[in-house]
């Protein structure tokens, strides 16, 4: 279980039920999540890959995860980020993951955006309502003022989705993340706490 800066959250465990069959709640990984993420990061990697870092061949690996749960509670324990899995919550099962990271404190107030889900629950809300949630996590809980999100232009369904719940398009940034091994443009997003965001 990670811990957290007592002033700004108060649970590990956050909970958003949202509309259009997308109910989930987002919780911080653990251990015992370890086979669910593999397996569905192993049924997916043809439709993640695309749009991500290269896959380490040691990247499903449990030493890999273990290492990567270690880093996780630095990040939260220093208020730098704040990473979730997603789950369903009919059934509290994985469907992916919602990342908040590199938390910007002083003036700017901002965060960082990242989430997939696995290729079996895609198009049925679930991005869409862990976005929403993390969202509410970054304003309310966090006190942030800004969300940023990077999309490479041809990922039409994910730049359809931040439009959707709120965030504004703001410009291109030019070799902004190296994706799949190559320095790729990407559509810059942002929302504000200050948005008249419509209710899902």
């Amino acid at each position: 279980m990670f811990s957290h800066r007592a002033d700004r959250v108060t649970t590990a465990t956050t909970v958003f039920e949202m509309s259009q069959g997308g109910g989930v709640y987002l919780r911080h990984p653990q251990m015992a999540d370890y086979e669910s993420w593999k397996n569905l990061r192993e049924q997916s990697r043809d439709f993640l890959q695309p749009w991500e870092p290269n896959w380490d061949p040691a990247h499903l690996e449990i030493s890999a995860y273990r290492s990567r749960l270690s880093r996780f509670r630095k990040m939260v324990a220093n208020d730098q980020g704040y990473p979730f899995h997603v789950f369903r919550a009919s059934d509290n099962r994985l469907v992916g993951a919602c990342n908040l990271i590199n938390v910007h404190r002083t003036v700017k107030q901002s965060v960082s955006l990242g989430y997939w889900v696995g290729e079996r629950y895609a198009r049925q809300g679930f991005a869409r309502a862990s976005v929403r949630g993390a969202c509410k996590f970054a304003f309310v809980t966090l006190g942030l003022h800004r969300v940023e999100a990077a999309v490479q232009p041809a990922n039409a369904p994910s730049k359809a989705l931040l439009e959707t719940v709120g965030f504004t398009y703001e410009g291109v940034g030019r070799g902004y993340l190296k994706i799949n091994g190559a320095w790729r443009d990407h559509d810059l997003y942002a929302r504000l706490s200050t948005d008249d965001v419509p209710s899902p």
